[in-house]
């Protein structure tokens, strides 16, 4: 396989076919859908190198630049930044800079950080394996060393000889690709010939199965638990003003024991015949009515006597959804479905680093209430429930450690644009970010944020009583 540009350039010369598969951008579908996108250094997924975890292959690249040079503060600040603008922000500061050093390192550098990165999420690894025998390229307009200072619409792109750029990733991820490709295939060829061996009690893979009894072990039950989101807009008398956004969370009443008559998450039990994300999908259709909407994974919440039935453990999910497109109903055992107004708020600490955080949700005169409490770095899925009123079983944790995931995504995403509808002002985004995040943002500094997000349309809002404004739609 080719590896540099010069190599390239020269097959591409002598007439070698070369199939490329270009890439830029790191904005994930809306459908949870991996695409070229992973390829990013951007792409948000956490892996470890040496025992220290990492956000993305920018934090990890940056990382070892400022480790290469000795700044401390600047790694400080690297490892401690949510958004990979920022961490190549803080790269580009390290002190002691060395140029002829960094060129010398920073393509194994690169490769290191994904090849932690490809190894350690299989759904990565799924798509980057299935780009077999093509050389990935990105297509970045404005970067002529990673990149190839053209995009992929230009067609200038499909010929190597009149790149502008070196195009380092792209030739880095080929590299590591088949280095995994190699690692997948020579584990295959050294595994043993199971069907053929016997184990201690004389017995081949086939005979052990035939009078494998799987009752002779306790099993789980499996169930999915829905953190549906959406974003609505409060009542406002005054029609000069425009409404004010709440985030909202969608409960169901529990029509049957146990905890009859409380509140919880939208779920269900896993069938025999889907996985856990068709079933959380199912459970989605079922409550909402709509799909195709932003769903990802959160967490196997696995912890005993969690559910006062059975051993059951719940893979939970997360939904984003226009609120406009929503019908909700009660499934058949649920009394009433509702959106209910959802905060998440600090309340108290302690000198150990003991967070205290109050769960709150809202619906008419309902009020339900939890307590949590976990230590600084910890996120929800560790923290243990102090008081609850009014939800089932361990949804509290729940749905904490979602809102929790939501406002992480958003500083580095442009995930609010799945609680948008088609159309939107540019004020009403900054909204849904604000209220999602619990905090005032800079205008000025979020729009600018938000040119990247979102592309100009030729319609303008009609609401009698404000100056129109200009709607806007998500950037494909």
């Amino acid at each position: 396989m080719i590896y540099n540009l010069t190599d390239l350039q020269n097959a591409f010369s002598s007439g070698e076919k070369i199939k490329f598969l270009f890439f830029w951008g790191h904005t994930q579908k809306a459908d949870g859908v991996i695409d070229e996108a992973c390829l990013s250094q951007w792409w948000p997924c956490h892996f470890q190198v040496d025992g220290v975890e990492y956000r993305c292959a920018e934090q990890f690249m940056m990382a070892e630049k400022a480790r290469m040079f000795g700044d401390e503060d600047m790694l400080a600040c690297i490892m401690e930044a949510s958004h990979p603008k920022d961490m190549k922000a803080y790269g580009r500061a390290v002190k002691h800079f060395d140029k002829d050093l960094w060129d010398s390192r920073c393509f194994d550098i690169v490769k290191r950080g994904n090849l932690a990165k490809f190894s350690q999420n299989p759904e990565l690894w799924e798509f980057l394996k299935n780009t077999r025998s093509r050389i990935l390229v990105e297509a970045s307009p404005r970067d002529r060393i990673w990149g190839i200072g053209m995009g992929k619409n230009n067609p200038a792109a499909l010929s190597p000889l009149t790149w502008r750029g070196a195009n380092l990733l792209g030739f880095a991820l080929t590299q590591v690709r088949d280095l995994l490709l190699k690692e997948a295939e020579a584990s295959f060829d050294q595994a043993p010939a199971s069907q053929s061996l016997r184990d201690k009690d004389g017995l081949t893979e086939e005979e052990f199965l035939a009078v494998y009894k799987p009752g002779d072990y306790p099993r789980p039950s499996v169930a999915t638990d829905m953190v549906i989101f959406t974003v609505t807009d409060e009542d406002e008398k005054n029609y000069r003003k425009l409404p004010k956004k709440e985030l909202r969370l969608l409960l169901i009443r529990r029509g049957g024991h146990p905890y009859l008559g409380s509140w919880a998450l939208p779920g269900g039990f896993v069938r025999p015949t889907e996985t856990t994300e068709q079933a959380a999908a199912r459970e989605l259709r079922e409550e909402t009515g709509v799909d195709q909407v932003y769903l990802e994974q959160l967490y196997t919440f696995s912890q005993p006597g969690r559910d006062p039935r059975t051993w059951v453990m719940s893979c939970s999910y997360m939904a984003l959804i226009d609120s406009s497109r929503v019908h909700i109903e009660a499934g058949d055992d649920a009394q009433q479905a509702a959106w209910f107004k959802v905060t998440c708020r600090m309340c108290g600490s302690s000198d150990s680093g003991t967070k205290t955080w109050k769960l709150e949700l809202v619906h008419e005169d309902i009020v339900l209430t939890a307590f949590l409490e976990k230590q600084e770095n910890e996120s929800f899925t560790q923290s243990q429930i102090l008081e609850n009123k009014g939800l089932a079983f361990d949804h509290a944790r729940i749905a904490a450690y979602g809102l929790e995931r939501l406002r992480g995504k958003l500083k580095f995403t442009d995930l609010a644009i799945h609680l948008m509808p088609e159309y939107f002002t540019l004020t009403q985004l900054q909204q849904v970010y604000e209220v999602v995040l619990d905090q005032e943002l800079p205008t000025a500094a979020f729009r600018r944020k938000a040119a990247a997000l979102v592309k100009e349309t030729d319609h303008f809002t009609e609401n009698a009583g404000h100056r129109p404004s200009r709607l806007y739609q998500k950037q494909e």
